[in-house]
């Protein structure tokens, strides 16, 4: 009998790419090291003896911990194991791996460290039967990297995508002995050299600019709202004051003689000034009293208010960014746009029916008349 689970093996005897062949009873014990060799790993299992790194054997407790050499070696043998269960020659015998499931580390890498953690695992956890925070990954010097790092268990047959977007922000997977991942349609098995997938529903034939089905959110993955407005995210409300600057010296409009607007600055300046009795007794009898000067207030007003500049429109500020960016750039910022009736007035007006080398001209004329 056969069985890849339901034994416990102590943890602190635990060695990866390892599994534990019990003999069932004294009988199969009898049958030694050489029928577990030679039937149950090069046999059935197809595994060759230079492929297996060790064996630990305990005969009196028929226990036979047997090490592979590499992890692709270990998960043949489980998987030929999986599908072979009531193979006659495994009669007697119990196969249990080391680990019941294989744990990985994965490293995640955001491309903004303010793309809240909870988004991030609830893409990753779909792919996940188990998904534990370890923690933040730190440099040398102890700062964040906006890296992440997990423990985790795939789900059979998949892995998470070694890139996705919340937004428009590109996050990135890392993980020992992931395959090949094209970062331009999101597969596996392939590179994004020669991909000519659309990004948006994962067809050939036509670019994404050009794809007639509707865009999904990338974070629920549903119609009908894009990430930005996606009811699933719970955003936190910031409250945003407007910043008036520091205004080191108070501005005071009421007229003053020229010895009392020099007493102000001196005092907004070095603090309150200490007065002197004595002293001051003798300077008003020397000096005169001097007639305060007229100022005109309303024209001083008028000339400080005339020198505001309004500030740029959101059309200007992202026309200002786009018009030096590459095309890729804009095409990613179109294929991610939060605001879904811009995005289909943009793909009407701008892309659908014009020729190639006006489409960009006419994007960012579009653009950086937004408000």
């Amino acid at each position: 009998m056969a069985a890849t689970d339901g034994e416990s093996i102590p943890v602190f005897i635990r060695v990866k790419n390892s599994v534990r062949i019990l003999a069932a009873d004294l009988l199969n014990a009898e049958k030694g090291l050489a029928y577990i060799v030679q039937v149950i790993l090069e046999e059935l299992g197809r595994v060759s003896r230079r492929e297996i790194l060790a064996i630990q054997d305990y005969p009196r407790k028929g226990v036979y911990d047997v090490t592979f050499d590499g992890e692709g070696v270990y998960r043949s043998f489980l998987s030929i194991l999986g599908e072979n269960l009531a193979d006659p020659r495994l009669s007697g015998f119990k196969v249990v791996p080391h680990f019941a499931e294989e744990e990985v580390f994965l490293i995640v890498k955001s491309y903004s460290p303010f793309v809240p953690l909870k988004e991030i695992e609830t893409v990753i956890s779909r792919y996940c039967k188990k998904l534990v925070f370890v923690g933040k990954v730190l440099n040398e010097l102890g700062i964040w990297t906006s890296k992440y790092r997990f423990k985790a268990v795939f789900e059979k047959g998949t892995f998470p995508p070694a890139r996705f977007r919340l937004g428009t922000v590109n996050i990135d997977c890392f993980f020992k002995g992931m395959p090949e991942f094209c970062r331009r349609c999101r597969q596996y098995g392939h590179v994004s050299e020669g991909c000519t997938a659309c990004q948006n529903c994962g067809k050939t034939g036509h670019e994404v600019m050009n794809c007639v089905l509707p865009k999904k959110c990338n974070f629920c993955l549903q119609e009908g709202h894009l990430y930005v407005r996606c009811p699933q995210r719970k955003v936190e409300p910031v409250e945003v004051s407007a910043d008036l600057g520091e205004l080191r010296v108070p501005v005071d409009l009421t007229p003053r003689s020229s010895g009392e607007e020099a007493l102000a600055v001196t005092e907004s300046q070095e603090g309150p000034a200490v007065k002197r009795k004595k002293e001051k007794e003798k300077k008003e009898k020397k000096k005169k009293p001097e007639k305060p000067e007229k100022q005109d207030v309303s024209s001083g007003m008028e000339s400080s208010s005339s020198t505001n500049v309004p500030s740029p429109t959101r059309g200007q500020r992202l026309f200002k960014f786009y018009d030096c960016r590459s095309d890729r750039i804009l095409q990613e910022a179109l294929s991610d746009w939060p605001y879904k009736e811009e995005y289909e007035e943009m793909v009407e007006t701008c892309i659908r029916d014009q020729p190639a080398d006006m489409v960009r001209f006419r994007l960012l004329n579009y653009i950086s008349q937004l408000k």
